[in-house]
């Protein structure tokens, strides 16, 4: 790499994290240099040293080749053990820029098992970029198994870019049941890589309930790949609703880009819910939904249980919904009986919903009845929400009523 003499420019930004604290409000500021962010600290409103969420004052970075470390301090500048149970991590990525390994350390740089139990965590993947192996091991770097988790190592497989199968693995590589009660996602493939079903497996092979209460889930296909029927299957291969009200979903087309949704019991009995809807139409664009309305028994539009009568969809460029607003049965905007008219959500690198803003009619942020006009959601490791803070129009962090 060539060297260059370079002025360096350092700028700081105040990001969109906040906490509270007994003297009012902290947030986090980012410190960049060329381009990178070698440093993140938490201040209270006057701007001084403060200790953050996570039991530290400053993030250190530091950067070399596919190797970012992280380290923790206190308002002194020493390090101190972040709540997690660990004083530094060590996040190493391939050449593409996936990470490959995340190790946690204690002061001096060896490994150390944090709160969670675990050393480290290590990432392979298929040639096409999806995650196939994810292994957590031990100070020994061995694989150890995550209490949290129920498991050590998750393998999927894939054809032609389509999961066939999720085992969960115990420390030897051995399917074992994980804390939701099952070892296996398989998923059946048409030759076109279709889903036809999928379905959850104990460790000994025998049926599983899923975390969506069906064991199997069976799509019907028409000889264009559409899906004409979704059916829920207990562990006893009967039709189930799963607590969801409805045990099939029948679609009809009407055109390349209508789709009409209908649910119904086991007996295959039409089910209206509880505000009256009886089918979903769905206009679809690049096998997305881009607006949904509602059907009542007699085919005529009605409002759902939000009390509109449409919805519109907007997609970020990981095809994860990024915005959603709301209309009345006439296509006009509408508040829906929250309060808004729609929501923004913004998503971290892996597709998470970090933060939700609410809309009005006009499509700007607005405040809802409740007094807050945006949610942040905050995660551990496992990317499992802890906790979510609620702030009004002007980033004041207030009460949810």
């Amino acid at each position: 790499m060539r060297t260059k003499r370079i002025l360096t420019v350092i700028t700081a930004i105040t990001l969109c994290i906040t906490a509270a604290s007994a003297a009012g409000e902290i947030h986090s500021r980012d410190i960049e240099s060329n381009g990178k962010v070698i440093e993140t600290v938490w201040q209270d409103d006057n701007g001084q040293p403060a200790t953050g969420p996570e039991g530290y004052t400053t993030v250190r970075y530091t950067y070399k080749r596919e190797l970012t470390t992280e380290e923790y301090l206190d308002a002194d500048g020493q390090p101190v053990q972040a709540s997690g149970g660990y004083y530094r991590k060590a996040v190493t990525r391939d050449g593409k820029g996936n990470v490959i390994q995340i190790e946690y350390q204690d002061q001096k740089g060896e490994r150390v098992l944090n709160r969670w139990g675990y050393a480290a965590v290590t990432m392979s993947y298929t040639g096409f970029g999806a995650v196939k192996l994810v292994t957590y091991t031990g100070l020994n770097k061995r694989a150890v198994t995550v209490p949290s988790l129920g498991y050590a190592s998750v393998l999927t497989q894939y054809s032609n870019k389509t999961m066939t199968s999720k085992t969960f693995r115990d420390e030897k590589g051995k399917p074992v049941d994980n804390v939701q009660g099952f070892a296996v996602i398989r998923q059946k493939l048409n030759k076109r890589y279709q889903v036809l079903s999928t379905r959850y497996d104990h460790a000994d092979g025998s049926p599983a309930t899923g975390p969506d209460g069906w064991f199997r889930c069976v799509k019907d296909r028409d000889d264009q790949g559409r899906v004409t029927a979704v059916s829920y299957y207990d562990v006893n291969s009967q039709l189930t609703d799963r607590g969801a009200g409805y045990a099939q979903e029948k679609y009809a087309y009407e055109g390349n880009n209508i789709v009409k949704l209908t649910r119904c019991d086991a007996a295959g009995g039409v089910i209206t819910d509880a505000s009256g809807v009886a089918t979903l139409v769905r206009e679809m664009k690049d096998d997305r939904i881009i607006r949904e309305s509602f059907l009542d028994s007699e085919g005529k539009r009605t409002n759902n249980s939000l009390g509109v009568g449409g919805i519109l969809y907007s997609y970020d460029q990981r095809g994860g919904i990024e915005k959603v607003m709301y209309q009345d049965t006439e296509g006009n905007p509408a508040l829906c009986t929250g309060g808004y008219a729609g929501y923004h959500d913004t998503k971290d690198e892996d597709g998470v919903t970090v933060s939700r803003t609410f809309l009005g009619t006009d499509g700007l942020a607005a405040e809802t009845p409740g007094g807050y006009s945006e949610i942040r959601y905050f995660y551990n490791e496992f990317k499992q929400l802890t906790s979510t803070r609620y702030y009004d129009l002007n980033g004041k962090q207030v009460q949810a009523e």
